[in-house]
């Protein structure tokens, strides 16, 4: 025997009627959501006779919420009137993105909810507000041409239309060239409706590229506050929303006054601003490369303000950099005193992470020579970002290997979590025996550096994927549910 999950009652016709699931909860964007709950209040709305709800994911990787219901009457249900007293009753992210009206609900022979047959909803089917001034039109007709719509109205969002972050560089540069503004990409998350974006157009604050913290997802509980990268940027961690309960912090490489000269006064400033925006309660903090070495900082330089850190999470973090030999610490210091050659590592850093084939090359690639590649081959998605973010994440780079090779770690009083990249590329010269052992050895030697800076347990688990795949889509399904655990 095994537990199906399934609710039922036995009938005075001794036999079992389906009443629901006892497991309806579904995780979407990170977010544990009981669709019981969405039911209920469905159900209990104006000229709702009978109500569904489900998760479709009519696109590959794109969840949502779709509500169905039948009415007491004809014309009984306004769906309008109805989402929005769903949006008094339930949290944002419960609110269905769509309410399907149909006769019936469709039944199995067995009774239960028909999913398969049920129709494919029209999301955003709210209704239409046609865009009324010279900016929402063209703030409109931008959204329309990426995401490929016939229409899009000054309320639709652009993330629930479909787009994600790559889509969204594509509109920001379309718009900042119609517009003839500067407009920032992380405006179309924190904007991302034509009325919001519009409402941004001309602002100073929207010009900014990077700000001190970016609320990479909102929500209520403790927060996750994810340091940058090497590059000064935390926007990669908007990946691990799925897999993460409550709102995630990005801390940016933006300084509040005086540039801080070592990872230690990085850490000090970075404090103030968790207990500014977290005063009381345990700290989770986490890191990616560079930054996994400023959090474990971070994490100690909390410990000593007396506050408690009780999750300090570590992704391949990158410690054993200022243990390396005399020739390769010079190496490191070569990259870190010249700008060209650093510009030619972030190019082709956001070349690779976009898998845009890098071209053979003698020289340090310049910004000029990857607009003019972007051009000529038709990278199709792909836009590079402006010049300004490319600056900042050079400066970052340069500063930051200069930083770790003089960066002596403290000890952190606790636990730790590290994930490792299992694979460190894809060097045919050798064979696959060969690389296992190299990457087995490197995975040893990357717990040996940090074990003498951890006084408790090091829970090590290993990811099948290169250093800069972490984020990837199928790198976070193979540690996903590994992530999600920690926090519950």
């Amino acid at each position: 025997m095994y537990r199906t999950g399934d609710l039922v009652r036995w009938g005075t016709d001794k036999q079992l009627h389906y009443l629901g699931r006892v497991d309806e909860q579904v995780k979407i964007r990170g977010y544990r959501i009981e669709l019981g709950e969405i039911r209920t209040a469905l159900a209990a709305a104006d000229g709702v006779a009978q109500a569904a709800v489900v998760v479709r994911e009519d696109r590959p990787g794109d969840k949502r919420i779709v509500g169905y219901l039948t009415e007491t009457g004809p014309g009984a249900a306004d769906t309008e009137r109805i989402r929005e007293t769903l949006a008094q009753r339930l949290p944002a992210y419960m609110v269905p993105a769509a309410l399907v009206v149909v006769d019936s609900l469709p039944r199995t022979v067995n009774g239960k909810l028909d999913t398969k047959a049920l129709p494919v909803p029209e999301y955003g089917s709210r209704a239409y507000r046609a865009p009324s001034t010279p900016t929402e039109r063209i703030v409109a007709g931008v959204f329309a041409d990426v995401l490929d719509l016939e229409r899009v109205g000054v309320d639709d969002s652009f993330f629930d239309l479909g787009g994600d972050s790559l889509s969204a560089m594509r509109a920001i540069a379309m718009l900042n060239k119609a517009l003839n503004t500067r407009l920032a990409v992380r405006v179309m998350f924190d904007a991302p409706t034509v009325s919001a974006l519009c409402q941004q157009v001309g602002s100073a604050d929207s010009e900014r590229e990077v700000l001190p913290v970016d609320v990479l997802k909102p929500g209520e509980g403790i927060p996750l506050f994810c340091v940058h990268d090497g590059f000064g940027l935390s926007w990669s961690y908007r990946a691990l929303a799925d897999y993460v309960d409550g709102p995630i912090l990005g801390i940016n490489q933006v300084s509040d006054g005086a540039e801080p000269g070592s990872i230690r006064q990085m850490a000090e400033h970075y404090a103030d601003r968790v207990e500014a925006l977290h005063p009381e309660g345990p700290c989770r903090i986490l890191g990616w490369s560079f930054g996994g070495v400023v959090a474990h900082e971070l994490a100690v330089e909390l410990q000593r303000r007396g506050r408690r850190v009780d999750r300090l999470v570590l992704m391949d973090a990158a410690l054993n950099v200022n243990k390396v030999g005399p020739l390769r610490r010079g190496s490191y210091r070569t990259v870190a005193k010249n700008h060209a050659l650093a510009e030619g590592l972030v190019l082709e850093y956001l070349l690779g992470t976009n898998r845009i084939p890098i071209p053979n090359h003698q020289r340090p690639l310049t910004y000029r020579r990857v607009e003019r590649l972007l051009t000529q081959s038709g990278a199709g998605e792909f836009v590079l970002p402006p010049k300004a973010l490319v600056e900042f994440m050079v400066k970052s780079l340069t500063a930051n290997q200069l930083r770790l090779l003089d960066h002596e770690p403290p000890v952190f009083d606790g636990d730790a979590v590290v994930f490792l990249a299992a694979r460190h590329g894809k060097d045919r010269r050798i064979g696959r025996r060969w690389r296992a052992m190299r990457d087995r050895m490197a995975h040893r030697s990357h717990l040996r550096s940090w074990r003498p800076h951890v006084t408790g347990r090091i829970a090590a688990h290993s990811v099948d994927c290169t250093h800069y795949e972490m984020f990837a889509e199928a790198s976070l399904r193979r540690y996903g549910d590994r992530l999600t655990r920690l926090w519950e």
